[in-house]
C-alpha cells in the first residue's frame, strides 16, 4: 500500500526541483520547421517505448540526416525505408543513455513517420501553420491526434508541451493514471484512454488537482511521472 502523505511530499519536492526548468520553456513560434518536425517524430517514436530506446532511435535518425521534413516528402518511399533501416539497428552504447535495445516497432513507426510527413507537408502545409490556425491547445491537440498517424492525445499533448505551445495540458501516461487511482481521482484504475473525450475529462480532473496542490499541470504531471516510476521500479526490485 502506497503511503499517500509520503507520495505527495515526494511529488512536491520534485516539483520544486523542476521549477527552473519549467521557466525555460521553448517558444514554438521561434522554432524552425525542422525542429518542430524533430519533436513530432520523437513523440511518435516515444509511444509505448522506453524513453532511452526512443531517444537512441532519434539520435541515430539525426546522425543519418533523417529529421528534415523536406527529405521526408520529396522522397517518401526511400525515406520510409531509410527510417526503417535505422529503427532496425541495434542501439549502441555510444549514445547518452547507454541503450543497446533494438527499437520494438520498426515497421509500424517507419510507416507512421512517413504517413505523418505526407499528411502535414504534401499540400504545402506546415506544422507551424496548423498550430497557428488552432483557436486553443485543445483544438490543436484534437487536430494532431485525428490527422497525424501515430500521434494520440497523450503524445500530442507531449508534443505541444515540448515545443512550448502550452503548459495547460497533462500527459496522461500509465504512471500518471496510476497516481490518479492511488489518490482517488478516478473511481477505478484506468488502464487505457480510448477516446479524446475521455482523455479531456481525465485531464480536467488532473489539472484541477494539480492547481489545488499549487503547481502548474505541466510541472506536476512530470513530477508524478518521476515519483511513480521510481516507486514501481523499487517495488519490482523487491519482488
Amino acid at each position: 500500500m502506497v503511503n499517500l502523505s509520503r507520495l505527495e511530499r515526494a511529488i512536491q519536492e520534485v516539483c520544486m526541483c523542476l521549477k527552473d526548468k519549467s521557466e525555460q520553456r521553448l517558444e514554438w513560434t521561434t522554432l524552425s520547421e525542422d525542429l518542430l518536425w524533430r519533436e513530432l517524430v520523437a513523440c511518435i517514436l516515444g509511444s509505448r517505448v522506453r524513453y532511452g530506446v526512443a531517444y537512441s532511435a532519434i539520435e541515430r535518425m539525426e546522425k543519418a540526416n533523417l529529421l528534415s521534413p523536406s527529405h521526408a516528402i520529396t522522397r517518401r518511399h526511400e525515406y520510409e525505408q531509410d527510417v526503417l533501416n535505422i529503427l532496425m539497428e541495434q542501439g549502441g552504447s555510444e549514445n547518452a543513455h547507454d541503450v543497446k535495445s533494438r527499437y520494438p516497432f520498426p515497421w509500424l513507426r517507419a510507416g507512421q513517420v512517413s504517413a505523418a510527413a505526407e499528411t502535414l507537408y504534401s499540400c504545402g502545409g506546415t506544422i507551424k501553420s496548423r498550430l497557428e490556425m488552432a483557436k486553443d491547445e485543445r483544438e490543436a491537440r484534437r487536430q494532431l491526434a485525428k490527422s497525424v498517424s501515430g500521434l494520440g492525445p497523450k503524445q500530442a499533448s507531449l508534443f505541444l508541451r515540448n515545443i512550448g505551445y502550452t503548459a495547460q495540458v497533462a500527459v496522461l501516461d500509465v504512471h500518471v493514471l496510476t497516481y490518479m487511482a492511488w489518490v482517488g481521482l478516478t473511481a477505478a484504475p484506468v488502464k487505457t484512454v480510448r477516446t479524446i473525450r475521455q482523455y479531456e475529462v481525465l485531464e480536467d480532473t488532473f489539472i484541477k488537482h494539480s492547481c489545488s496542490s499549487g503547481f502548474p499541470p505541466d510541472r506536476f504531471d512530470l513530477a508524478v511521472w518521476v515519483v511513480v516510476r521510481v516507486i514501481k521500479r523499487d517495488y519490482a526490485s523487491c519482488q
